[in-house]
């Protein structure tokens, strides 16, 4: 069997080997794991990756910053990502505390490569629950260290937590705790980064965790509930400076009345779609279409159709307009969920998706 190349590196990969043969190892890790066959080849070495996830925490800190980067390419691919789960370092139970340990850390410089490995990681759906055996009992920590701005003391934002919990909330057990948790619930505490303009992650992340929450249509009522007022969240990036008549103006909610003339819509055209694609699980149940109609939901997105130019958002948008607008007897249905769609149909209407999608798009 021919000799690993890498072999060569692991003795300049060691906590207490020279900082400048530290640097120039890991500076050849980090262009290696730019590639698809880099992570490959970086998989089949168990002592290199050890060694990396164990210069995380190098007292250098170019040396753990460079160690972190590599992680965050590795882990960027879903095989490499599934990977590092199996490692175990030194002082940590798994890669997972390893990674919390570092975001509540409020010294620890380059946090925010520690939470885009956290949101690579989560990403897997198949080893989701995995990953919840270690992040649930720290839940509420990482939530408060995402809330607080200035949190971390060396610059790092940790942004991509808002990925994270996005992620994760595609698991019911998550979902539980976000609307649950008590004496705060989790969910109002990631709602105003709905609108968070320093940072799309945020915005994107937080939107995310709330069309997750849409998909189970058991939380729509939790979620519709006055108290929460999560349709000015949603709609608010949707607005731009139009005015609307009197009457129309009242039935809005109350924040979203006479906006400044500067107001801008959201330039992202994901978190858009995210919005579009939440408020139509809205419309599955008649209670909730009727909580939408009454908060001129109708009308927002009638101005927006004006202005979006994207043809899978405005086939999204003309999707929730089509049952807005109807009457209830119209809609022939208490809840459109439990409607179930013949295979054959269920192409027709892809079809014309398609269809409506490429002509849009000329």
């Amino acid at each position: 069997m021919s000799k690993d190349p890498l072999d060569e590196l692991i003795q300049f990969l060691k906590p207490e080997s020279r900082i400048d043969l530290k640097h120039i190892a890991l500076d050849h890790l980090v262009g290696l794991s730019g590639s698809e066959e880099g992570i490959h080849t970086l998989l089949k070495n168990e002592q290199v990756i050890s060694s990396i996830i164990e210069l995380t925490s190098d007292s250098v800190d170019e040396v753990a910053k460079n160690a972190l980067l590599a992680l965050v390419n590795i882990t960027a691919n879903s095989k490499g990502a599934s990977e590092i789960l199996k490692y175990r370092p030194s002082t940590s139970k798994n890669i997972i505390e390893l990674l919390i340990g570092y975001v509540l850390d409020p010294n620890k410089k380059d946090a925010d490569a520690a939470c885009m490995i956290l949101s690579n990681i989560t990403r897997l759906e198949d080893e989701l629950e995995v990953c919840l055996d270690t992040l649930i009992p720290k839940l509420n920590d990482i939530l408060n260290v995402y809330v607080n701005i200035d949190f971390n003391k060396t610059g790092s934002k940790l942004h991509y937590l808002a990925a994270m919990f996005s992620n994760l909330s595609c698991s019911s057990r998550i979902r539980k705790w976000l609307t649950e948790e008590n004496p705060h619930v989790p969910l109002i505490k990631i709602l105003p980064f709905c609108n968070y303009e320093q940072s799309n992650i945020r915005r994107g992340g937080a939107i995310g965790t709330i069309r997750n929450l849409s998909f189970d249509v058991e939380y729509h009522d939790i979620l519709l509930n006055p108290d929460l007022d999560i349709l000015t969240y949603l709609l608010n990036p949707l607005m731009g400076n139009e005015d609307y008549p009197d009457e129309e103006m009242d039935v809005l909610p109350i924040a979203l009345q006479y906006l400044p003339k500067e107001k801008k819509r959201e330039i992202d055209v994901d978190i858009r779609k995210m919005i579009i694609e939440t408020l139509n699980k809205f419309c599955s149940k008649r209670n909730c279409r009727e909580i939408l109609r009454d908060n001129g939901v109708y009308y927002v997105l009638r101005e927006y159709h004006k202005w979006e130019k994207d043809p899978k958002v405005l086939l999204a948008c003309e999707n929730v307009v089509d049952i807005l607008i109807q009457k209830e007897s119209e809609v022939g249905a208490e809840d459109l969920s439990a409607v179930e769609v013949p295979e054959d149909y269920k192409e027709k209407f892809e079809k014309m998706d398609e269809d409506y999608i490429k002509s849009a798009a000329s």
